[in-house]
């Protein structure tokens, strides 16, 4: 019950936000394992369009993009898969590009107890917008492996 009452504060954006991830998330898993990332992100990019934005300012921008992560956050935890960082990352890069917002995936990695841990985030507008904390503290990035921005796919 408490679900449902918070699926009903959501605005009608952020429904459409949500059933949009509720989808892709379990599809990006499975075209990631079939395809490959790259070849997954470029047919996300052609399904979402670079659209200009319906937030037309930097500030409502930089504001939309934090709410645009938490609803993808959302969808990961409570889904039919519970997906991990790098699908996330896509599902939030397709769903900003579509609103408008140019963002980048990051990938970086730290050494484990016993291996080395790998992990993706996406960055917008310079901030890590599906990470707690400084993700940049916690992992050394991969400087010049980020994937491409709008103006490069």
């Amino acid at each position: 019950m408490d679900s449902l009452r918070k699926l009903r504060r959501l605005s009608a954006q952020e429904r459409w936000l949500l059933a949009q991830a509720l989808v892709l998330l379990p599809l990006t898993v499975a075209a990631v394992r079939a395809f490959g990332v790259r070849r997954w992100q470029r047919v996300l990019a052609k399904l979402t369009r670079f659209k200009k934005s319906s937030y037309p300012t930097y500030q409502t921008s930089r504001q939309r993009a934090p709410a645009i992560a938490r609803i993808v956050r959302i969808a990961a935890q409570h889904g039919f898969h519970n997906a991990n960082c790098l699908p996330q990352s896509l599902v939030l890069w397709s769903l900003l590009r579509s609103n408008g917002m140019e963002s980048e995936i990051r990938f970086g990695a730290r050494k484990g107890e016993r291996e080395l841990e790998g992990h993706a985030w996406v960055e917008c507008f310079g901030v890590a917008l599906n990470e707690e904390g400084n993700v940049n503290q916690r992992f050394s990035r991969f400087e010049g492996i980020a994937f491409p921005t709008r103006t490069e796919i």
